[in-house]
């Protein structure tokens, strides 16, 4: 039988298994997770795929208390943003021409490429 002080250590034990996120990681994950939706957003699977990865990625260093390993962590993080927002391109392949249809964002807004795979 349990004490009258044990449902209160219990709820004590679980909040400090549980921990909160830095607020500085849940912004960078956030931005990641935007970053891809507006990257892959007609394209399910990748969007799929990515969540899962990221997610995967951010649960593997949940439990990082040491802040030059965070800093470092969340400044790749950072670096794959920028990645995502201005070096990946996306091609659809056009049924009727073959070509392949690029939309790619420059200085200018969005231009839109076709190449021919020959």
């Amino acid at each position: 039988m349990l004490s009258r002080g044990a449902p209160h250590r219990i709820r004590a034990l679980r909040r400090a298994m549980t921990t909160t996120p830095n607020p500085a990681t849940l912004a960078a994950f956030r931005r990641l997770m935007r970053a891809r939706a507006a990257l892959f957003a007609d394209d399910a699977y990748a969007l799929d795929a990515s969540r899962t990865k990221l997610r995967d990625e951010f649960m593997q260093h949940r439990g990082c208390t040491d802040a030059g390993e965070i800093d470092e962590l969340l400044a790749g993080a950072a670096e794959v943003e920028d990645l995502l927002r201005n070096n990946v391109v996306q091609g659809r392949r056009q049924e009727a021409s073959g070509a392949f249809k690029f939309k790619v964002k420059g200085a200018s807004g969005e231009d839109e490429l076709a190449h021919r795979a020959e």
